[in-house]
């Protein structure tokens, strides 16, 4: 296999792609994953800065400050998603609990990413309009109870709330989804972070590359049929699990030297635990490589043609894909799709994966998954097995 120059070119191609995508998982997933807006402070007073300090904190929004024009421009561009203008005299409006007259929201007509950016911009300013209303009701009562230190009180009050404020700054959003069945009794309860799917979907499209490099891999065990060269080869009597076994092992081989080229780039990119990161991604993909690899032996047993063969199993790689939540977040849909996804190896090795690269290592279940993986793999060997025993004894 490693005498083809394709096959060489297309390792050179993984172990570059596999680099960017690595990084991309440890460092950029919060980036890319929030949402961008643009904000534009005309008030320009300490009350508008304190807001946009509590927006640029924010892990959901990527906030970009600019002037109203450029905001505009970006916001038709579809290069963000909203334009939020501080307007001037919003301290003076603030204080004066004058609400009507403080902030300008623009967004693209149907957007419903930006409703929902809305309620999160509205908890920030929020934050200050209920710490001014609540030094203004506190300093009326000082003064019609004729406290003496006023001054002293209200600015202690003033400092003790924009600690809370800090205090409260670590905040997450998620999304609460419950399922409910169709007698509507509660089955089930997740959170979905959107980090946590962003990272799904990076690691989804690192196991397509590697299913799609065993496909091509793959491909000379078809040659082989399509030639006459397995004809030859069953001619001398050759055992029939010999060949299976010889040709099942040579994709294990391969698979698992991109599995090792992954590891150790995911190793390297981890902060702490490198030699435990390392073994436990090479042995999920390890695993799956195993799995898969039966997958494909399966496929070559009942197609004979190069080009049927490429075409279909490319299609099923990418239903794979689909189906396993490599492309997207499949938490939400129930039915036969959800069912679907237990029967194939790239779901569980995605969720194995993910629990390593979020969790760790201590906490994933190693012989719960090289379980399933096994009785997957040996399932469809003896299917395999049986397929070409048959198929012999018809030739004959």
């Amino acid at each position: 296999m490693f005498k083809s120059k394709m096959i060489i070119i297309l390792l050179i191609i993984m172990i570059s792609l596999f680099g960017m995508l690595v990084g991309t998982l440890y460092h950029n997933a919060e980036e890319s994953s929030s949402i961008p807006v643009a904000i534009v402070d005309k008030d320009d007073t300490d009350m508008s800065k304190n807001i946009l300090d509590n927006l640029d904190n924010d892990k959901t929004l990527r906030v970009f400050h600019s002037t109203e024009t450029e905001a505009m421009g970006k916001l038709k561009d579809g290069q963000i998603e909203a334009v939020y203008i501080l307007k001037k005299g919003l301290k003076d409006n603030i204080i004066n609990e004058k609400y009507d007259e403080i902030i300008d929201v623009y967004y693209i007509r149907g957007s419903n990413i930006a409703k929902f950016v809305g309620d999160i911009f509205a908890e920030k300013v929020l934050r200050d309009l209920c710490l001014t209303k609540s030094i203004n009701l506190l300093e009326r009562a000082l003064e019609e109870n004729d406290y003496d230190g006023k001054d002293s009180i209200l600015k202690e009050a003033y400092e003790y709330g924009i600690s809370m404020q800090d205090y409260s700054n670590d905040k997450h959003y998620y999304i609460n989804v419950e399922f409910v069945d169709k007698d509507k009794s509660s089955i089930d309860a997740k959170t979905l972070d959107n980090d946590l799917i962003y990272k799904k979907m990076i690691l989804g499209i690192i196991i397509s590359f590697t299913s799609f490099f065993l496909l091509f891999a793959s491909i000379s065990i078809v040659k082989d049929k399509e030639n006459g060269m397995l004809g030859k080869i069953q001619i001398t009597s050759t055992n029939n699990a010999t060949i299976i076994l010889g040709n099942y092992l040579s994709l294990v081989v391969s698979g698992s030297i991109i599995g090792m080229i992954f590891s150790i780039i995911n190793s390297v990119y981890a902060i702490d635990n490198h030699l435990k990161i390392f073994f436990g991604t090479f042995i999920a993909l390890l695993m799956f490589v195993i799995s898969i690899s039966s997958l494909i032996m399966f496929f070559t047993s009942v197609i004979d043609k190069t080009a049927t063969y490429t075409m279909i199993f490319t299609i099923f790689i990418l239903i794979m894909g689909i189906v396993s939540g490599s492309f997207f977040s499949i938490d939400l849909l129930s039915g036969g799709i959800k069912s679907l996804c237990y029967l194939i190896p790239n779901y569980w090795t995605l969720n194995y994966l993910t629990d390593i690269i979020t969790t760790g290592f201590d906490s994933i279940d190693l012989l719960n998954y090289m379980g399933i993986m096994f009785v997957y793999t040996v399932i469809m060997i003896l299917i395999t097995y049986s397929i070409n025993k048959y198929r012999r004894k018809v030739i004959r």
